[in-house]
């Protein structure tokens, strides 16, 4: 470099990136196992079957060839059956139909699970508990006549002298229900307090205990029940601009966010009240002389594996069809607070479907099968009046948040198996799952036809003129297939010159003709092309 100035008559190049359009995901969740959901549906169609009329056959919807419209109608069938099957066991919770009738629902309502204990000192007593040791002491004599002998054996037996501290604790915990922010005015539906003698070893380490309150929205299941018909009235709205497909839309969305954190409700209740507080009760009960419980936390945890409850949210639909539709009317006496709300939509996309007087026989299926366990469990379990820590009400809490997880994950898993079906379906049709790549091949296929100019590779050679080129300029994909992307240019006025400085008194300057290039970037939902400058 002679000067303190460069002249470099190749062009330099603008690139203008415009925003990405994006286009609807395609690809399910990886946490949904198809084949583990198809078991646990065919498992439970012995008692569909049974439930059933004679010679109706149900199958899983994806075996029945059916409409687009018929997937709408399985989702509103399945999340109203599902809405049932809540309500059915908030019942046994003490939510009943006064309650729900009672609840304020011009403000978010929330069901609250409380729990505490108070200690209090007691006595300290001593306790001799025997031990297994033992020492024997044998003591001849003689008498007068020396063929007389007399032996006796004296057996010592060692005993541990023990201090026990006896407690008196108050256990109480409660299920309520409050709208708004009025915690005050909140409305128990269920609750227990009993007073329990604890017996440890050490004098410390028993402390009055205020769990946090675990609390639960229920707006959104206030919101889908009519209550003057005391009907469920989930219904998904087609005509809606959002709604995408028969999972993909605002309706489900929401019951899938309900579902989720009733999953987490009853998590909190099963891992803090259960895992942690009562097992920390049980463990601190240390008595010089143990006895056997004879109910732990393990059978307490266990308890929802001692009684088959019915799931009623199924994907079914039948090849023929029913053989009478819904007429207003489903002529079955339901055993739920809640009843189905009769559809009188009778087309033909619906003829595979389930009628409503069929889903009322599953829903008192459900209820029958969850009063079965309920009633098991007041006979087998202490009554609450009977002082022990764990009891009748504590099994029926375990059982019934047992089972609200298994319902809600069922319903989750019954969507997500609804757009797999479609995705499969669509992959038959098409031929193929699509990519990005696919996207990106359908794009410059069809902008060379509709363009005019059309796109053009940004692919340029540097060089100077009257020379041979020296290098490529190009932007590649970072994908491994390397293939550079499709722009459109023109050559803009250039008013000033590009200058680069190199050092204090070195300074490049970038001279020529000066273009502007433009590149729309597409792509599938949250999948991301990431592109490199070659």
């Amino acid at each position: 470099i002679k000067s303190s100035r460069l002249h470099s008559p190749h062009r330099p190049n603008l690139l203008l990136l415009l925003p990405a359009y994006h286009y609807p995901k395609m690809s399910l969740s990886s946490s949904f196992e198809l084949l583990s959901f198809q078991r646990k549906v065919k498992d439970a169609l012995q008692t569909v079957e049974r439930t059933l009329e004679l010679e109706r056959k149900p199958q899983l919807a994806a075996d029945v060839d059916h409409t687009y419209g018929a997937k709408y109608g399985l989702v509103n069938l399945t999340s109203n059956a599902a809405i049932i099957a809540y309500v059915n066991c908030f019942e046994k919770l003490g939510l009943d139909a006064a309650v729900l009738k009672s609840i304020d629902k011009t403000k978010p309502a929330t069901l609250r699970f409380d729990s505490s204990t108070a200690c209090k000192f007691l006595q300290e007593v001593k306790v001799d508990v025997p031990m297994e040791r033992s020492y024997e002491e044998k003591e001849e004599t003689t008498g007068s006549d020396a063929s007389k002998k007399t032996t006796k054996t004296r057996v010592m037996k060692a005993v541990n002298h023990v201090k026990e501290f006896h407690w008196e604790v108050e256990v109480n915990w409660s299920i309520s229900v409050y709208s708004g922010t009025s915690v005050e005015e909140k409305k128990v539906v269920k609750s227990r307090t009993y007073t329990t003698t604890l017996i440890t070893q050490s004098k410390g380490g028993m402390v009055s205990t205020n769990l946090p309150p675990i609390e639960l929205s229920i707006s959104w299941l206030l919101q889908q029940i009519d209550m003057v018909e005391l009907t469920s009235q989930f219904k998904v709205d087609t005509e809606d601009g959002d709604t995408k497909t028969p999972r993909r839309n605002n309706a489900v969305q929401k019951a899938l966010d309900f579902a989720a954190q009733l999953r987490q409700w009853c998590q909190g209740i099963e891992s803090n009240f259960f895992g942690h507080f009562q097992k920390h009760l049980l463990q601190k009960h240390n008595p010089a002389v143990q006895k056997p419980h004879t109910f732990t936390i393990r059978h307490l945890l266990g308890v929802n594996n001692q009684y088959s409850i019915f799931n009623p949210i199924l994907p079914l639909m039948e090849e023929s069809g029913p053989s009478d539709g819904d007429d207003g009317s489903n002529g079955v006496e339901s055993k739920s607070i809640i009843e189905l709300q009769c559809s009188n939509d009778n087309n033909d996309e619906h003829k595979t479907l389930l009628t409503s007087k069929d889903i009322s026989k599953l829903l008192n299926e459900h209820a029958q099968t969850l009063e079965g366990a309920f009633n098991g469990i007041e006979e087998s379990w202490p009554s609450d009046s009977s002082g022990d820590i764990l009891s009748s009400s504590e099994a029926v809490l375990s059982l019934l948040s047992n089972h609200l997880r298994e319902l809600s994950a069922q319903y989750t898993e019954t969507m997500s198996y609804i757009e797999s079906m479609m995705e499969n379906q669509l992959i038959a049709a098409i031929g193929k799952r699509l990519t990005p790549n696919d996207l990106d091949k359908f794009v410059k296929f069809h902008n060379a036809r509709l363009l005019c100019p059309m796109p053009q590779p940004f692919s340029h050679d540097i060089r100077r003129p009257g020379h041979y080129p020296v290098g490529l300029l190009s932007i590649e994909s970072r994908d491994g297939e390397n293939e550079c992307i499709h722009s459109h240019s023109r050559e803009v006025v250039a008013t000033s010159s590009l200058k680069i400085s190199l050092s204090a008194a070195t300074v490049l300057e970038l001279t020529g003709h000066q273009y502007l290039h433009g590149f729309m970037n597409h792509r599938f939902g949250t999948s991301h092309k990431r592109h490199q400058l070659v």
